[in-house]
């Protein structure tokens, strides 16, 4: 037996503390035990309980340095170690040993786990919805800078696709669970309770991410909550927990995934020759044999160039930084973290760079055992520095101008106008741009608790957002001898936002059980959002210097012009929830939000979202307890609920009054200005709304060692808002009406298995698979093309941005095949893409046209496999996703367009000699093969290594003489293998057709933390 007498450690502030203080001073008792308990990294476990397993008493809790002693121990005896989140191990005690390094696994399926939700928290084996959650650790030794990037591949049902390397946007476009709308939008980001936004946060303040995945998780935030929400909850001080101060640095190198590659000169002007010839037999080529040898050895560097564009361009490399430095602690009644961080990323291409600097501090207090106090307050500041133009105009002109033209005239000036040549751009001789934003994020909080079990909180958010955009153009000349041009007058634009939001919140918690088995919480709620946009813009022309390009106000007002305006939006809601548990065996949960919205018309603004959801925990029963001991969780589950989304312009339940350009009417003796109403306004609009349903089976078996999480669901967006056409005699633009309808319908499926072989080996092997098949139910008569993209088509029965075009079918070889049809334009030639006759009518029109492909996948997955030796330590991340179209145009597909460079792929073109070829024969003016089809369609299907991590944390015993708690030394990649896609362009960004873009990067990058 056991007797168990612990000693009692007060908490402290202090910066280290030797481990084995206490262990010396226990080693006095005769019959007493000591040790410390530690996490598989070395660091200690603060407040890990050591219970008697005979007896069921807790003997000890681990102190701030995961010490713990017991005494008066009499015979051996069985411990039982446990904390949240770790594998519970049981330890025997020997007479004759003393202390007891004890080291913890991480269960990361831990049913006891807490997981943040909707205004609260709930322990994940009560869960009835679908919550995917991913902690600290997994984002912290990520080489990126958005949160949003962080999350791809790493939970199930929620894609993240990160469109660009570009310093300042390496955003992943997040959608949960499918397209929801053709208006499709973001998920709603909630950062501590409060709407807010991810990108911004620096990944090392982060504490946990949660993702609502099904309406009966989500339906709590109503309106906001059609497209999944995201909840972001940032690191806080622990009570009773020395200071400690954390460090986390990092350099990375960034270099291109991919990039394409085109022909040098020579080869060049041999497929123009080629082309001219294709579409003009008797033309004479235009460049001579003698004109190929120059391209080819560099003997004329200004008249026979052989520029490489993309070099001249872009870098090498690009080096980046990250820093942050976090202090935190707490008392037995005030906790406290503050950090500050920074980040500074270089371009690829020349010029551009990006630095931010984050701010952050939580604050909470416990004024006596009724009240709380407590406040968050974040900001950053950033800024983008740039060419004059877009990056990606910057970019077009890189793979648009052969390299038949050099970079600069012979007397050092830039060849061309300096719109279209990248390397003026880039080295700002056109002119600069500086774009700077800068975000307060502050919520404070009163909790009162008047008796046992009942909370009440006041919440009140001021969110205040501003972007602040200049751009100047400079004068300059270029040319040369008597060619000489000049680009005008100087020119500057100064754009000013200003965003602000203030949110209040009243919430009302009830927790208890009864009769000792019936346990049940309620929650109602209170929330009111205002939101204020003003924005102002002018513009100069004139006067100036290239060298002040500050203000405005060295420029002329003459060509001035200046714009301002802005709205004001608000939203009220209310909401409920009531939480029933059985015997933690029958779960149910219900939850209901009325909400009211200003962009609505008055008489149709409230919607109400209603959800309920059940579970059962069979492995709770005795029945399997008894029969099935290593079944660890079984627990069934279904839900059903409403969200909503106010998915329409701010102005469409507004008419909208326009003036006519020209002709007047007579009012008296006056000639004044007629005007007309140009919008009409839809009085009937309402909320567009999303239904779910869905079935879910949770597994665990051997102490959740191995187990699964299955969802299936069925989500319908009725009431799309859609713009159904109206009578061109009505002169106005057609209101916005509820009238569509899209449904999803797939699974979410996560496997894992994770275990320990001896003391000092583990592993964990997480893999999440999604399913979703995306389907367009009616569009109310305006099936076609969308605003933005002539090849994406809306069509019933088909998924969201379905590409439209035909089938091709080889080429054609002969002029008798080209007489034997059919023929889509009576011009073809030989060579030239043949297209299938879909109606048989032996004629190619425009009914033979199909659904080609789409561009969203229909699958995706993630591998996370975490491997640990005593202190080294290697995870992976794998990301892929499948069955998805991309369809590239312009310089990024075909040869010579407008005048443009040729890719090397296309010397495997269709010639009268080589017909097994993979392009059709080359043309310089003609656009006969361009027509969209499955020709130019490519699958982007891949599969990538997002990130890998090998990692040595230093023991422990070799710091704590010198004050230091931890040192962990890490090399991290990011994007460094890809399989699939398209040579050249990187698969994560395929939405611009014409290859115009920053491509992504991978990065190699060494970090440190250190915590004192």
């Amino acid at each position: 037996m056991l007797v168990c007498s612990a000693f009692t450690f007060t908490p402290y502030f202090a910066f280290s503390s030797k481990a084995n203080d206490v262990t010396n001073d226990v080693k006095q008792l005769s019959e007493g035990i000591a040790g410390i308990v530690v996490n598989q990294h070395g660091e200690p476990i603060i407040g890990a309980t050591i219970k008697d397993v005979s007896t069921g008493k807790v003997c000890a809790v681990t102190d701030v340095n995961g010490n713990f002693a017991i005494s008066a121990i009499k015979g051996n005896a069985t411990l039982q170690v446990s904390y949240t989140g770790y594998v519970t191990q049981k330890i025997s005690v020997h007479k004759n040993q003393h202390h007891y390094n004890i080291v913890m696994t991480e269960d990361q399926q831990s049913l006891n786990e807490i997981v943040v939700v909707g205004y609260g928290v709930q322990r994940k084996a009560n869960l009835t919805g679908s919550v995917a959650s991913i902690s600290s650790d997994k984002l912290a030794n990520r080489a990126v800078a958005s949160v949003s990037a962080a999350l791809a591949g790493t939970m199930s049902g929620v894609t993240s696709i990160q469109r660009t390397g570009e310093p300042g946007y390496q955003t992943g476009t997040i959608t949960i669970r499918g397209k929801n709308s053709i208006n499709a939008a973001a998920p709603l980001v909630v950062v501590d309770g409060v709407p807010g936004a991810m990108n911004n946060i620096d990944t090392q303040d982060i504490e946990s991410i949660s993702v609502l995945k099904d309406a009966a998780s989500a339906a709590i935030y109503g309106v906001q909550a059609a497209n999944g929400v995201i909840l972001i909850t940032t690191k806080k001080g622990k009570r009773g927990e020395r200071t400690h101060v954390d460090y986390s640095g990092m350099v990375s190198f960034s270099s291109p995934t991919t990039h394409l590659k085109f022909l040098g000169s020579a080869d060049y002007a041999i497929l123009y020759n080629e082309a001219v010839i294709n579409e003009h037999p008797t033309t004479k080529p235009p460049y001579t044999k003698e004109d190929i040898q120059k391209f080819r050895d560099g003997s004329d560097p200004y008249g026979h160039p052989n520029t490489d564009w993309y070099h001249e361009v872009y870098k090498g490399y690009a080096p980046e930084t990250q820093h942050n430095i976090a202090i935190s602690g707490g008392s037995s009644t005030t906790t406290y973290m503050g950090s500050i961080g920074y980040i500074y990323q270089d371009g690829l291409v020349k010029g551009i760079n990006y630095e931010r600097y984050n701010g952050r501090i939580n604050l909470d207090s416990k004024i006596n055992n009724w009240c709380s106090i407590g406040m968050n307050v974040s900001a950053y500041k950033d800024t983008f520095i740039g060419g004059f133009e877009s990056t990606n105009d910057l970019l077009h002109y890189t793979h648009r101008l052969p390299p038949i033209y050099p970079v600069y005239n012979k007397d050092g000036s830039y060849n061309f106008s300096g719109y279209e040549n990248p390397v003026a751009q880039s080295g700002y001789a056109v002119g600069k741009k500086t774009n700077q934003s800068s975000q307060f994020f502050g919520t404070t909080y009163l909790e009162l608790r008047p008796f046992k079990g009942l909370s009440l909180k006041g919440v009140y958010n001021l969110r205040h957002d501003n972007t602040d955009f200049r751009n100047f153009k400079n004068h300059y000349e270029y040319g040369q001898g008597t060619n000489k041009y000049n680009s005008g007058e100087r020119e500057g634009n100064h754009r000013y936002y200003n965003f602000d939001w203030y949110t209040t919140q009243i919430l009302a918690n009830y927790i208890n059980t009864f009769a000792k088995y019936h346990h049940i919480s309620a929650l109602i709620g209170y929330e009111q959002v205002e939101h204020k946009y003003r924005y102002t813009k002018a513009h100069r022309s004139g006067g100036g210097t290239n060298d002040l390009q500050e203000s405005l106000n060295t420029l002329d007002t003459s060509g001035q012009s200046n714009l301002d305006g802005g709205y004001d939006t608000g939203r009220m809601s209310y909401f409920g929830r009531l939480q029933y548990a059985y015997q933690d065996k029958y779960l149910f949960e219900a939850n209901l939000r009325a909400d009211a919205s200003s962009v609505f018309p008055k008489n149709n603004r409230w919607g109400y979202f209603p959800a309920v959801s059940a579970a059962w925990r069979m492995s709770e029963e005795n029945f399997i307890k008894n029969s099935a001991p290593w079944i660890s969780n079984l627990k069934l589950r279904m839900g059903w609920g409403k969200t909503g989304n106010e998915e329409l312009g701010r102005d469409e339940v507004y008419p909208s009054i326009g003036t006519y350009s020209y002709g007047q009417a007579v009012l008296g003796n006056k000639l004044v200005t007629t005007a007309f109403e140009s919008r009409y306004v839809n009085k009937k609009l309402k909320w567009a709304t999303v239904t779910n349903y869905e079935l879910g089976l949770d597994a665990g078996f051997l102490n959740n060692k191995v187990g699964f999480e299955l969802s299936l669901y069925k989500k319908k967006t009725n009431d799309m808002l859609l713009k159904l056409p109206i009578l061109d005699v009505l002169g106005v633009e057609a209101p916005a009406q509820n009238a569509g309808c899209v449904q999803n319908t797939g699974f979410d499926l996560t496997i894992f298995h994770q275990n320990k072989i001896g003391q000092d080996f583990h592993y964990a092997v997480n893999l999440n698979l999604s399913y979703v098949k995306n389907e367009i139910v009616n569009m109310s008569g305006t099936e076609g093309p969308t605003p933005e993209d002539n090849r994406l088509w809306y069509l019933e029965g088909y998924p969201i941005g379905s590409f439209y075009g035909y089938v091709a079918n080889g080429f054609f070889n002969s002029e008798e095949e080209i007489k034997a049809g059919p023929l889509r334009t009576g011009q073809e030639k030989p060579g030239d893409i043949r297209y299938k006759d879909i109606t048989n009518d032996h004629k190619i029109t425009a009914a033979d046209r199909q659904v080609i492909g789409k561009n969203f996948p229909s699958w995706t997955t993630g591998l996370n496999i975490a491997l640990g030796y005593k202190n080294i330590d290697l995870t992976m991340l794998w990301q892929g996703a499948f069955d998805v179209d991309a369809y590239y145009t312009g310089e990024a597909a075909y040869a010579f367009y407008n005048s443009a460079k040729v890719l090397k792929r296309h010397l495997d073109r269709w010639t009268p000699t080589h017909h097994n070829a993979t392009y059709p024969r080359i043309t310089k003016d003609s656009q006969t093969n361009f027509t969209t089809s499955t020709f130019w369609l490519e699958d982007v299907s891949y599969v990538r290594l997002k990130n890998i991590m090998l990692s040595y944390t230093l023991p422990q015993q070799w710091l704590s003489s010198i004050g230091i708690d931890k040192v962990k030394i890490y090399f991290s990649g990011e994007n460094l293998l890809t399989f699939g896609g398209v040579e050249g362009i990187d698969p994560e960004s395929p939405e611009d057709t014409r290859g115009a873009f920053y491509m992504n990067v991978k990065k190699i990058s060494l970090g440190l933390k250190l915590s004192f």
